[in-house]
């Protein structure tokens, strides 16, 4: 799962020896030690995800629901710090992209997609 965030973006998987834990993983460590504090993290730097944390499972799902609980802003783009520019570009591509994406849905209504029978679920 990736999750974007005002702290910065995680990849959040299923820990293959740890059922109880997931692994939290990001490109920038400061994504990881902004957002689990407590956690330990570690580096493998061959991976596509160098910067890594054995979360309990617990704790990723408390963080989640406290962070949906407590949301109060309407556009998420402007929640992230104007400092921290490389961060800023990526959120902002990940938008146009996914903008560019559900352009051909935007605009035809009459599609499958606006069907209670369409197959296309997620």
């Amino acid at each position: 799962m990736w999750v974007a965030l005002t702290e910065g973006w995680l990849s959040i998987v299923a820990h293959r020896h740890k059922p109880d834990h997931l692994l939290v993983r990001a490109r920038n460590p400061k994504h990881i030690t902004r957002t689990f504090r407590d956690a330990d993290m570690y580096i493998i730097t061959s991976a596509d995800y160098p910067f890594r944390a054995d979360v309990p499972r617990e704790d990723v799902i408390e963080f989640m629901s406290r962070r949906l609980e407590h949301m109060t802003y309407d556009n998420f783009k402007n929640t992230i710090d104007k400092q921290d520019y490389g961060y800023r570009e990526v959120v902002n591509t990940v938008w146009s992209v996914l903008y560019e994406y559900g352009i051909s849905y935007r605009f035809d209504n009459t599609s499958s997609y606006f069907t209670e029978d369409s197959s296309d679920s997620i």
